[in-house]
């Protein structure tokens, strides 16, 4: 978890100072840097744009949390596609995202010398829609917020270790639907490849990955 942790700090790290390095760029310096023929200099984000992301996450909106519990980190594929062109000074994106989690908690009856083990394990399924705001002059940043509406599949497991005997059965909890809300932005890499990291109370507190433009 402690190198976890980490690689999230230092994800997020490179992309907040790249995007400090992007609005600092005086006019002149930026108009420099993209006039590059290799680089598209229209906005991030716009109408048409189809994106994928790729990452992982920590936290999130689950059932079952807190101490003597340990959560693996969610694994997220998200969708969008850039629907609405022109709003304002932006463009509102639709796409669905898809993300598996888990918790687990064991404890030791100490009276029977017991070793108990309970799993939840979540899929994720959901409906997503952001407002991306176009940055004319850092054309490699695409910072947006929007709301998702996800169905939660939550499946649960029992492990009990009695030496020399073991047990184990399943069944699947109640699921539900559950709104959320989320802010966050991608830096463009080049034309393609760009990072991105989300803020937010839903699927997770803080996701980051790789998105891929297409």
């Amino acid at each position: 978890m402690k190198t976890t942790k980490v690689f999230f700090t230092v994800s997020l790290g490179s992309l907040l100072l790249s995007s400090v390095a992007c609005f600092g760029q005086s006019g002149d310096s930026a108009s420099r840097i993209y006039s590059n023929a290799t680089y598209n200099t229209t906005p991030a984000f716009t109408k048409g744009t189809n994106v994928i992301n790729l990452g992982i996450g920590l936290g999130g909106d689950y059932s079952y949390f807190g101490p003597g519990y340990i959560q693996i980190p969610d694994f997220v594929v998200s969708y969008e596609n850039g629907t609405f062109g022109n709003v304002g000074p932006g463009t509102i994106s639709l796409g669905g995202l898809l993300a598996f989690t888990g918790t687990s908690y064991t404890y030791f009856n100490e009276p029977t010398g017991t070793t108990y083990t309970d799993r939840w394990m979540y899929s994720i399924l959901g409906f997503r829609s952001a407002y991306h705001l176009n940055v004319p002059s850092c054309p490699r940043f695409d910072p947006y917020a929007g709301l998702m509406l996800a169905y939660y599949y939550v499946g649960y497991s029992h492990t009990g270790s009695d030496a020399p005997y073991t047990y184990y059965y399943s069944s699947a909890y109640p699921s539900y639907l559950s709104p959320s809300v989320f802010i966050g932005a991608r830096y463009y890499l080049s034309n393609t490849v760009g990072l991105w990291a989300e803020l937010g109370y839903g699927y997770s507190n803080l996701a980051i990955g790789v998105s891929l433009k297409m």
